[in-house]
């Protein structure tokens, strides 16, 4: 079976790869390294047959990355999927040294304030931003840094040969990030159960303009999971909204739709596709939320 080529960001080891396993389940996969999400978005538009991307858009901890939204809007990339991973963070060192020797911790930026509350612990500890948790994890091996932590997972701490001086350090164990699966726009998207969307739109900066949208989609009985805004790059009081809707009946959706373009400037439909479900360990049963 040939092997879908799914890219991105990070190296073996990153919390990307795992997610793109989970989503994938057994299809076999060829993982396609990218160092940022910009050069991800590019690799998918030059490659647009044969690639698809997976790309993190929000954490329960730490909330969304902006960038990322606008990276799917310039680039017209489409959403067919989700997926919400379990995020579980380690800090792992070269073997035989403790955590009294660790005199600075590097990760990637939302890795470091996801695990705010234990490092604030060591204070003596300096955080410094790298653009790949499991990259971290790999220069320190490379280099034989001694002195140096990485915060990556348990899988990045095996594929390098690191020590973990300390577990599943993230302030809050209900820590999962969702991830978008995404095509170039100028593929045929799959047919598949439809229960959730993704979309762009503007609205007139007047009063009650986002009341109106609000209104349409409850009408619908829709249920908006996801509200956020950003500001129109080179315009004042002027913001893109970013909705993930979540519907029952397609025609609902599509009628919704139909009559949110009489109240908005622009909309646009980034995505179609299946909910993902978050099933996590909480004290003594297991849980499980649709999202």
């Amino acid at each position: 079976m040939k092997k879908q080529k799914i890219i991105v960001q990070g190296v073996a080891g990153c919390f990307h790869e795992e997610a793109a396993h989970k989503y994938f389940g057994d299809l076999p996969l060829e993982i396609v390294p990218a160092r940022t999400f910009t050069e991800l978005a590019s690799t998918l538009v030059n490659n647009p047959s044969d690639h698809l991307a997976i790309i993190a858009i929000e954490n329960s901890i730490a909330g969304s990355l902006l960038q990322n939204y606008r990276i799917l809007r310039e680039n017209h990339l489409r959403v067919i999927g989700e997926v919400y991973l379990r995020i579980s963070h380690n800090l792992m060192v070269i073997p035989g040294q403790k955590i009294e020797d660790i005199k600075e911790v590097h990760s990637h930026p939302m890795a470091l304030n996801q695990c705010l509350t234990f490092l604030r612990k060591y204070p003596h500890i300096r955080l410094v931003e790298k653009e790949d948790t499991a990259l971290s994890a790999k220069n320190i091996l490379d280099n034989n840094l001694l002195g140096i932590a990485a915060i990556a997972s348990e899988t990045a701490a095996s594929i390098y040969g690191l020590e973990i001086l300390a577990s599943s350090i993230e302030t809050s164990k209900i820590n999962f990030t969702r991830f978008f699966i995404a095509q170039d726009s100028t593929q045929a998207l799959s047919l598949a159960d439809f229960n959730k969307a993704s979309i762009y739109l503007r609205v007139p900066h007047q009063k009650g303009s986002l009341v109106q949208v609000l209104q349409i989609i409850s009408e619908h009985d829709i249920n908006l999971s996801k509200l956020q805004s950003y500001p129109v790059l080179g315009e004042v009081n002027t913001y893109y909204f970013h909705l993930d809707l979540e519907f029952d009946d397609l025609d609902d959706y599509e009628d919704c739709i139909e009559e949110l373009q009489e109240v908005t400037t622009m909309i646009e439909v980034i995505g179609l596709y299946e909910k993902d479900e978050i099933i996590f360990n909480a004290p003594s049963q297991l849980k499980a939320f649709s999202l």
